[in-house]
């Protein structure tokens, strides 16, 4: 993840050329104004997740720090919190050489403000952005959901996929490879206690990767992390992440579906798709729980399904084929309609489904 110099840095290697031919090469006005915009969009972006955010975000720099609307009809940005009141309409925000200086207008029309000469423009929608230099457009976009500037839980969601391809898919995780009951990852392992359930296991090795990956930023990931509400009675979550520099937190429960082996006895269950619908229903419980908490702070929720699943499976099985061993490689999850959270809400993420192989004879 890049820190607040490095986005401003590397948004001035790409993108200054083409802003300084837009304003006929001017080097010194073109380049400041980027740099500010560029600064100022990291500390607005903390009150406001662009992927959550339904309607136009312009923000602008004027070359002379001439006010581009009536300064009577706008809202001095003293306490940006207030931004965390907005989830859709038309926000304009203009800054100034004087960092701590932001002024907002509300539904005023943007049109005038990109036919000025001298201001340049950063513009976001539906997952979009841009810069509109002197009549010129400039797309900046590089991920599909959010921006480039706010990229905390984007980078989540690909650490994630990450973890699925280089730790779950062949169990080359030594914690979770103690998921499992024996080394052909046919069954997961259940003990009587409780001591050693795969989810354990799971919730370690997602920590560790997760603590592995944070390169030096601030954020904390957190086993069981207890979302208390209102509640004298804690409610963990597994693992809470918090970038405390962004003003975010991700809330992260993890589950598994597959057949389970007793350790005590040697019979075996089967956890399906009702158990991710429980998981979901579980992080909306969490969710809720973190949102009281926590009311100034953007939280997703992400729900990681480890899926060990496998056909035609018996008590007395001890291998399998390919044809049986990966018939779920790609078969979704179900998800109750009123379980479909991810839908409705931006805070949630559909689940990640991370599917196990088994080693298959």
């Amino acid at each position: 993840m890049c820190d607040q110099q490095e986005i401003v840095r590397n948004i001035s290697d790409f993108f200054t050329s083409k802003v300084m031919r837009a304003f006929g090469g001017k080097v010194d006005p073109a380049s400041q104004a980027l740099g500010i915009i560029a600064t100022s969009l990291k500390d607005i972006y903390r009150y406001l997740e662009p992927s959550f955010f339904k309607g136009d975000i312009f923000v602008c720099k004027d070359f002379n720090d001439k006010t581009c609307y009536d300064e009577a009809k706008g809202i001095r940005l003293y306490d940006k919190n207030v931004l965390l009141n907005y989830s859709d309409s038309l926000m304009i925000i203009q800054v100034f050489n004087e960092n701590s200086r932001m002024l907002l207008w509300k539904d005023q029309d943007p049109d005038k403000l990109l036919k000025r000469k001298k201001t340049l423009v950063y513009h976001f929608k539906a997952n979009k952005e841009c810069f509109f230099a002197n009549g010129t457009k400039i797309d900046v976009t590089i991920h599909d959901r959010g921006s480039r500037f706010a990229d905390q839980f984007i980078n989540l969601s690909r650490d994630l996929h990450e973890y699925s391809a280089s730790k779950i898919r062949k169990s080359s995780c030594s914690h979770f490879f103690q998921s499992w009951a024996e080394d052909d990852r046919i069954f997961f392992r259940g003990g009587g206690s409780g001591s050693n359930i795969p989810e354990k296991f799971m919730q370690l090795s997602l920590h560790e990767f997760l603590s592995s990956v944070s390169r030096g930023i601030s954020i904390s990931p957190l086993r069981e992390y207890n979302t208390m509400g209102n509640e004298a009675k804690p409610k963990p979550v597994d693992i809470m992440i918090q970038w405390r520099e962004a003003n975010r937190i991700a809330l992260i429960e993890v589950k598994f579906i597959g057949i389970v082996k007793k350790d005590s006895d040697g019979s075996i269950y089967e956890n399906g798709d009702s158990r991710v619908n429980e998981g979901m229903r579980q992080l909306k419980d969490y969710f809720d729980r973190a949102a009281t908490d926590n009311p100034r702070t953007l939280i997703k929720s992400y729900l990681v399904v480890i899926d060990g699943r496998r056909n035609n499976v018996t008590v007395a099985t001890r291998t399998i084929n390919v044809a049986d061993g990966m018939h779920y490689e790609n078969k979704e999850l179900v998800i109750d309609e009123d379980k479909q959270f991810y839908k409705t809400m931006c805070n949630f993420e559909e689940p990640i489904r991370m599917f196990a192989e088994p080693i298959c004879r």
